[in-house]
């Protein structure tokens, strides 16, 4: 029997599992009720895909959005994994043929919405007790709390599950949520005796950053041309803001669409498949996008408005950099965001609903107006200790002078004092400064404090109390209107026994970060290759493989199928599917440029399992894709029962023309083979699209492959 670490390299193509992964596959696999938290990109998705495929049964997948969905099964049959969906976007026909097949046992994982599962109208949970289920995975947990950022009432209904599925274990899944919505997740799940695993919410590869929201689209214009060729989500507030702001950026000539739950569902869906894609580069979204992409190669994430919620924007900022390569959170911030969303976030006739909303907005305010690290700031939030300077963010990549504002404080704290808590920052700051304004009650103007801050400007004095907050001289209540009142540490300060040192001048450094050196222009052409791959297989490039798979292929130069193994990314399936292809192409990059591989200084080595013969390289799917061919079944046929893409049964079968068991007859017409065989040898470029070109429409890339197939297996190579 398989191990788990045996799949993961095998079926995903990585050496190691990470974070908490294999401790979770373990509680999976003991039958156990199971709660995981692990951050965005973290692999939570293999913590059930993997115990998948070692249980006998089935695994079904409660998931949000269809987008995810499609995703998540397009990548598992890259890899070979017999997964399905069920939603509305299939017709009955499909939908009938998947039931099918789950009846006569020939999936391993489908994904479903929640409605479909447990909605009264239907039998659905009816046909589902007569199949084998051995495990339910619910994704995006956090769903089902009213405490967690992105309740959604239909998830309530997933506390039958216990009753309607009783002895089948469930892991429940999220990648935010902080003390109380976890604990609610448990008790609405009604999990019994679960193992909880909480991973570090640590992105090290993300550099958060904030900015004066004064300005800026022309910062943002700036951003985007040092990000020219880079993948990214900018988000926006309200549907007329994302609308006017793509028309803005095309104007300025870059590839932008926008998204929002307001466009038709054709315009919405076709945005975001462009998107995905890679055929559009950046998306400017309303927090309506991006819960169900599953996009690995976003590099930066941009907010030109302040989110709700640390939780939402610690999801949101999530998105950039899932494959692990250093990306981008920018924030645009102003305080005046703030007033704007307390707005939106009073619950009529809920007055606790609306206590949280304020708590929520404030903590993500206290973000945008920090002065300690970013990174601490967030980790904090969830509970998690970090370092006072993580040396990737704007305030750790800053150096600051300080200097002596004892003086200073002591006036924001007495002034605080004589009000008696009772009024805001604003107030505050106008009180010092002496201001003319009728807002200022007449006996203020009778205090001692009434324009002692008049030499400061308004903006610094903003600047001081925003900071005297973070150090915790100060606080804000919460509420819509928050006042100001004393922290833990005014009362030393206010006795003159403590000194207070502030921030003044700012100077940007260097990043400590080192970035990996690799081939940019054989980077570029990878992906490239990766594309064109992709469109064969209508899936998004990153389902193909990953950056981080490029990149290592960039920087190590694999020169053959053995080495190509030695690559994240690339199992089984994908190297007997795409190792020859990505091969040629390094290999040729490196000849032109005079380099030699450099495997072996990757960190990594630990060998698979050495195939020195054709034989040894049969693997079971493809010899069951044989026995079907043999048996008279059609291409389609063969592809349709066993849940695969047309091209993968092709691959399969193109491997026993390359070994002599199939002749290319049996695929090719002999006038096109003939034609693919003299453009093969009249080329210098044996690489495919560059043949295809030549070809022109009439000829697809499998035949051409099988074509190559043959000619090895003529010449014995």
């Amino acid at each position: 029997m398989k191990t788990p670490l045996d799949i993961l390299r095998a079926r995903f193509g990585f050496e190691n599992f990470r974070l908490n992964q294999k401790e979770v596959i373990t509680s999976v696999l003991q039958q156990r009720d199971t709660f995981v938290l692990m951050p965005t990109g973290g692999g939570k998705s293999l913590c059930y895909q993997i115990p998948a495929l070692i249980f006998e049964g089935l695994t079904v997948v409660i998931s949000p959005l269809i987008a995810l969905m499609k995703d998540q099964v397009d990548a598992l049959r890259l890899n070979g994994v017999p997964a399905a969906y069920l939603n509305s976007t299939l017709s009955f026909a499909e939908q009938e043929s998947i039931k099918r097949q789950l009846s006569e046992n020939k999936l391993k994982l489908l994904y479903l919405a929640p409605e479909r599962l447990l909605r009264t109208e239907n039998e659905f949970i009816s046909f589902l007790r007569q199949l084998r289920i051995s495990l339910v995975a619910i994704d995006e947990a956090h769903c089902i709390s009213q405490w967690g950022h992105d309740f959604r009432p239909e998830y309530l209904m997933l506390s039958r599950l216990k009753q309607d599925l009783p002895g089948v274990p469930i892991i429940a899944l999220t990648a935010t949520a902080d003390k109380l919505t976890r604990k609610d997740i448990l008790e609405k799940l009604e999990l019994k005796n679960p193992g909880v695993f909480v991973s570090s919410f640590n992105r090290p590869n993300i550099r958060y950053t904030v900015e004066p929201k004064k300005g800026n689209f022309e910062r943002l214009v700036e951003f985007l041309s040092e990000h020219s060729n880079d993948s990214g989500i900018i988000y926006c507030l309200s549907r007329a803001s994302t609308e006017s702001l793509a028309a803005d950026l095309q104007h300025h000539g870059f590839n932008a669409v926008p998204y929002h739950a307001g466009l038709e569902r054709e315009v919405r869906a076709r945005h975001q498949d462009l998107f995905v894609k890679d055929e559009v580069k950046i998306v400017v979204a309303t927090i309506a996008f991006g819960m169900g992409i599953d996009k690995s190669n976003v590099r930066f994430v941009i907010h030109m408005d302040l989110p709700k919620s640390v939780e939402g924007y610690y999801q949101e900022t999530g998105r950039a950099g899932r494959d692990g390569l250093d990306s981008e959170a920018v924030l645009f911030f102003s305080a005046g965001d703030v007033m704007k969303l307390k707005k939106l976030a009073t619950v009529e006739g809920n007055d606790e609903q609306t206590r949280i909303n304020y708590m929520k907005l404030d903590k993500m305010a206290r973000y945008g107006d920090g002065v300690i690290c970013r990174r601490k700031y967030l980790l904090n939030y969830f509970d998690e200790q970090a370092a006072e300077n993580c040396g990737n963010c704007d305030i750790c990549m800053t150096q600051a002078d300080m200097f002596d504002a004892t003086t200073i404080a002591q006036k924001a704290l007495s002034a605080v004092v004589r009000v008696q808590e009772r009024f805001g920052a604003g107030y505050i700051i106008d009180l010092l400064r002496g201001s003319g304004s009728e807002k200022i009650r007449e006996e203020h103007r009778q205090l001692k404090t009434f324009g002692v801050g008049a030499d400061i400007r308004k903006e610094d004095w903003q600047r001081y109390i925003n900071e005297l907050i973070a150090r915790d001289y100060l606080r804000k209540s919460e509420g819509q209107y928050p006042l100001l009142q004393l922290g833990q540490k005014a009362s030393a300060v206010l006795k003159g026994v403590e000194k207070v040192m502030l921030t003044q001048q700012k100077q940007t450094i260097a990043s400590t970060r080192v970035s990996q050196e690799y081939e940019v222009d054989l980077f570029e052409q990878l992906r490239t290759l990766r594309r064109s791959l992709a469109e064969e297989e209508n899936v998004p490039a990153y389902i193909v493989l990953s950056d981080t798979s490029l990149v290592e292929m960039a920087t190590y130069l694999p020169h053959n199928t053995a080495e190509v193994e030695m690559i994240s990314g690339f199992g089984e399936v994908k190297v007997e599917k795409y190792g020859r292809q990505f091969c040629e192409a390094v290999v040729q990059y490196a000849r032109e440029k005079g380099l030699q591989s450099r495997m072996h200084l990757k960190k990594v080595k630990l060998q698979r399992k050495e195939r020195s013969t054709k034989t040894e390289r049969v693997s079971d799917t493809k010899h069951q894709t044989l026995e079907l061919y043999r048996s008279g079944k059609s291409l389609p046929e063969i592809a349709a029962q066993r849940g695969f893409s047309l091209t993968t049964i092709e691959t399969h079968l193109t491997f026993y023309i390359e070994d002599g068991t199939l002749p290319i007859d049996d695929f090719v017409p002999y006038d096109k083979a003939k034609r693919i065989r003299q453009v093969i040898e009249e080329q210098p470029d044996q690489r495919l699209a560059p043949i295809k070109e030549i070809l022109g429409e009439e000829f697809s890339y499998n035949e051409i492959r099988m074509v190559v197939a043959s000619m090895r297996s003529q010449r014995g190579v």
